[in-house]
């Protein structure tokens, strides 16, 4: 082999071994770096604070949680580079975050209702439900049927016997025109018969004045005896609310005897705050419920006092209920609930979704990717344990109806806010949270 071809078959070889060389060089190093890519791609976050990233595994500084691998960085970020929860509020909740939290959602969807006001109001007696039973004539009381306060009475029940002089020479007035009407009905003289008759009804008429009645003069016209008491009878039912007298006392001409009230039906005094008087109206139907029960009783608006209380910036509604078993007892504080109006076109939902901090009322609904994001309502009433939404949310938006209150502690937590989003914007002064989190961070950094 001549010198030449030795050269050329070295050059060859030389080539080969350089292009080998090259290749492993070029898959090594770019298996390296699809490697380190790939690491760099990875984002690791703490479940309880998912402002806590970063691309290597590690522990939260707040809580001492192992990071989880949340997923690549690319794909929890958008073209722009911003995070999809980047809005004031939202948060990001993994499925074993909501099932940990118990968090619920519910469809929002139309529907109409009564909306109704509630208001205080106290049992108070009809001024019209107030009788008393008292003593026609002078006279002496011998016999009292009804005996004790709070007793109940029926009417035409027997009330109490009274000895009266007067009473006993009318009885025998009446007795003597009886008889004389009796023997002049054989006379032919048209005028006595007549005369007869007219002293008859005088004398009848003076027992009916002192409350008489037909059957007992008709028993003295059977009888022709005089009785020494006679018995007075109630004529209205109700309970004795005072006894003014007891048996064996003399009593004067219109004394009462006793007081009796009719419970059979009552007042209910409610205070309506004036913003809702233009509500109001007579007529109106109303739900009384007694403190600690359930059970409730009809009634009706009959009157609304014509001014406004400046103390207390009410007005009185007077309402009408019946009072079955004496129920409602005077004195008594109850639960008023107005029916006022029909209401359409507002979104049902259980009271539980909506979070009410007096400032505003706010719901959180699940957008798509497990975020969780908050909304000012405006409500328009509650019923049943619904409540109504009148505008703030669309009809379809899913809706938590559960643990939305650690769902709105977590936020707060990253907005580093503690006044429940007052009129939804940031704060400007940091809490130590933020600071706290933000050293974490720098401090993982500068490792």
């Amino acid at each position: 082999m001549n010198k030449k071809t030795i050269i050329i078959i070295s050059i060859i070889i030389g080539l080969l071994v350089l292009s080998n060389g090259f290749m492993v060089y070029y898959f090594v190093f770019n298996k390296n770096k699809e490697q380190v890519n790939t690491k760099k791609s990875e984002l690791y976050v703490c479940p309880m604070h998912p402002q806590i990233q970063q691309d290597h595994p590690g522990t939260c500084p707040i809580c001492n949680m192992e990071l989880v691998l949340k997923g690549s960085a690319d794909k929890m970020e958008d073209t722009s580079g911003v995070k999809p929860y980047k809005e004031l509020g939202e948060i990001v909740l993994s499925p074993a975050q909501q099932v940990l939290a118990n968090v619920k959602t519910q469809t929002a969807q139309y529907g109409d209702f009564l909306n109704s006001i509630e208001a205080n109001g106290i049992v108070k007696l009809r001024d019209d439900a107030s009788r008393q039973i008292s003593s026609p004539v002078k006279g002496k009381i011998t016999k009292l049927y009804i005996n004790y306060e709070g007793q109940k009475v029926s009417k035409d029940q027997k009330a109490f016997e009274l000895y009266s002089p007067e009473l006993i020479a009318t009885q025998r007035e009446f007795l003597l025109a009886y008889e004389n009407y009796l023997r002049v009905q054989e006379s032919p003289n048209l005028g006595i018969k007549e005369s007869a008759q007219s002293v008859l009804n005088a004398s009848k008429q003076r027992l009916l004045l002192w409350f008489v009645d037909e059957k007992q003069i008709n028993e003295l016209m059977e009888t022709r005896q005089v009785r020494n008491s006679l018995t007075y009878y109630s004529d209205f039912s109700g309970v004795v609310t005072k006894k003014y007298f007891n048996e064996g006392s003399w009593v004067m001409e219109g004394a009462t005897i006793l007081d009796v009230v009719n419970l059979s039906s009552v007042w209910i005094m409610a205070n309506i705050y004036e913003n809702d008087i233009n509500k109001i109206r007579t007529g109106q139907s109303a739900e009384i419920t007694l403190t600690g029960e359930d059970k409730t009783i009809k009634g009706k608006i009959d009157y609304i006092t014509p001014f406004v209380n400046t103390d207390t910036r009410t007005v009185e509604v007077r309402i009408t209920a019946p009072n079955n078993n004496s129920t409602l007892k005077p004195g008594t504080y109850v639960k008023a609930k107005i029916q006022t109006e029909k209401t359409y076109n507002s979104i049902v939902l259980p009271r539980t979704a909506v979070l009410r901090s007096g400032k505003m009322d706010m719901v959180y609904i699940k957008k798509s990717g497990n975020i969780f994001a908050p909304k000012e309502v405006v409500v328009s009433g509650e019923k049943d344990g619904n409540i109504y939404i009148k505008s703030g949310i669309d009809e379809g938006d899913e809706v938590v109806v559960s643990a939305g209150f650690l769902i709105d502690s977590e936020s707060q937590i990253q907005m580093g806010s503690g006044n429940n989003m007052e009129g939804m914007d940031m704060p400007e002064k940091k809490n130590d949270t933020e600071i706290k989190d933000k050293d974490a961070m720098k401090d993982m950094k500068n490792k």
